[in-house]
């Protein structure tokens, strides 16, 4: 068919437009006779709302005088267009004005040729406006160590692509996952990698638009001076102040030099302590401890998100005997990130609370 040229379809940036029937299987061309006297056309269908509107595109095959085109809708008004002369190969788009939603038109083209012979034709399309596509990502809801994240979409999804990256941009995944029509909010999984440094996530909804977002982690650990906690307690001395508010000092430091990422900054505070006492003493002790910080920092005026986990002595800096006093395992650890922490040696799970 000499239109199909014509009916080609390319992929913008943030939008596929289905112009085509190869891609959507319903686009109409003109009749062989019609094509060879003067036109082809293709049918601009689908849009997404405040990007466009519907639009017939018409390609003169040669020499044209002048030429209307009538359209007729089922819920507006009918109009007509002048086309006025086209050389050979001169394309021209009409515009099809609609309200959001799905409308029918009947579509008559009438022309004169260059002899003055009469091209007609006439036909019917539905066209549809929809919003555009928005892909959304919760950074609460994110834990890109083991392989899920929690995403929203205001539009049924066909499909999502999921590429994951390292720290060298290296592919280390790649999937999809059919939605068959679902919106709103699911968690997307893949497989646990541990050098995880980029996730790409490419939602193609069911009228053929699709909405992309990058997702690089970030995470740093701040330098500080421990705390000495009072016996068996999560509270300290006054004379430990001083090593908090420095360490609330290099907090925003880091967060005012990492501002300009645009990220979502987000603390994390894991507990540890020695193996004096036993296991299940220690991991709500270091959890008590964790969440004392956050609280005071909290208190201090630090509006981004907090979160605290214990470790109890289940990841000593120091390996030491059961019942052993070490200083060094009497610690805590602090995270800033956009996103929570991948699990590792020393951060072995993702029990992560918030302070509110």
């Amino acid at each position: 068919m000499r239109g199909q040229q014509f009916f080609s379809t390319g992929i913008s940036t943030m939008r596929r437009l289905c112009l085509a029937s190869l891609v959507l299987g319903i686009s109409l061309c003109a009749s062989t006779a019609f094509a060879e006297a003067g036109f082809e056309y293709r049918l601009e269908k689908k849009v997404q709302v405040s990007e466009g509107m519907p639009a017939l595109v018409l390609r003169a095959t040669g020499q044209i005088k002048s030429g209307t085109v009538t359209f007729k809708s089922s819920t507006a008004k009918s109009f007509t267009k002048k086309i006025g002369a086209m050389k050979s190969g001169e394309t021209k788009t009409i515009t099809m004005k609609q309200s959001p939603g799905t409308h029918k038109f009947e579509i008559k083209i009438k022309a004169t040729g260059a002899d003055g012979e009469v091209l007609d034709d006439a036909f019917e399309v539905e066209t549809t406006s929809v919003a555009p596509l928005k892909l959304s990502v919760d950074p609460k809801k994110a834990n890109l160590g083991e392989g899920k994240i929690q995403v929203g979409t205001n539009r049924p999804l066909d499909h999502i692509k999921i590429e994951i990256f390292d720290s060298k941009n290296q592919l280390l995944h790649e999937g999809t996952r059919q939605l068959g029509g679902q919106k709103g909010e699911f968690e997307v999984n893949w497989p646990t990698h541990a050098d995880v440094t980029g996730v790409r996530l490419t939602a193609h909804d069911v009228d053929g638009f699709w909405q992309s977002v990058l997702l690089e982690p970030f995470w740093v650990e701040i330098p500080h001076k421990e705390i000495i906690f009072e016996f068996g307690k999560a509270s300290w001395t006054a004379e430990e102040e001083p090593k908090l508010e420095a360490t609330l000092a290099t907090i925003r430091d880091a967060m005012e030099k990492y501002k300009d990422k645009g990220l979502q900054m987000q603390l994390y505070i894991a507990g540890y302590t020695d193996t004096v006492g036993s296991k299940s003493d220690n991991l709500r002790l270091s959890t008590a401890r964790a969440k004392a910080i956050a609280t005071w920092f909290r208190k201090k005026g630090l509006k981004i998100p907090l979160y605290y986990q214990g470790f109890g002595e289940s990841v000593l800096a120091v390996k030491t005997e059961d019942e052993t006093k070490e200083e060094r395992n009497r610690r805590v650890i602090y995270v800033l990130g956009n996103s929570r922490p991948p699990t590792s040696e020393t951060l072995p799970k993702s029990n992560w609370k918030a302070v509110r």
